[in-house]
């Protein structure tokens, strides 16, 4: 039998700063955080990002009823999911493969939100296969 080989925190911890895209917000949804990939990603220097509203990288194609329900669902304490096109700087436009969620303080009161991303540009360009794995999720679900 082959031996679990645990890696280290900071080696779980780079590898997910070198692929997903970090940010936090307060209450009102201003950045407080944002790591280098959300930087590159967006063009935006980490500077131009603190104290600014989420919303600037929000894609005016989407409708504002999206944002609601993931409000909504995040003040209530819970994890929001969603595929969302973005824009960054210039223009330049990606899409994610978002989840919001809640941060708690120890007492169990929300103190801001976190949001993890996954860049899912190349997924655009293999529609053939989000196509395929939708059929057979679809077929195994819907027995």
């Amino acid at each position: 039998m082959t031996e679990q080989i645990i890696p280290s925190d900071d080696v779980l911890l780079k590898a997910v700063q070198d692929t997903l895209v970090i940010s936090t917000t307060d209450l009102q949804g201003v950045i407080t955080y944002a790591n280098d990939l959300f930087c590159k990603l967006t063009g935006y220097s980490r500077e131009e990002l603190i104290g600014k509203p989420h919303n600037l990288v929000r894609h005016p194609a989407v409708a504002k009823e999206v944002y609601k329900d993931m409000w909504d669902t995040i003040q209530a304490g819970k994890i929001w999911t969603g595929i969302i096109p973005n824009v960054g700087k210039g223009g330049v436009v990606y899409v994610v493969d978002t989840t919001v969620q809640p941060i708690f303080d120890a007492a169990g009161k929300i103190t801001g939100y976190i949001s993890v991303r996954r860049v899912i540009n190349d997924l655009m360009e293999n529609f053939d296969a989000v196509e395929l794995s939708k059929e057979i999720f679809d077929e195994y679900y819907d027995k």
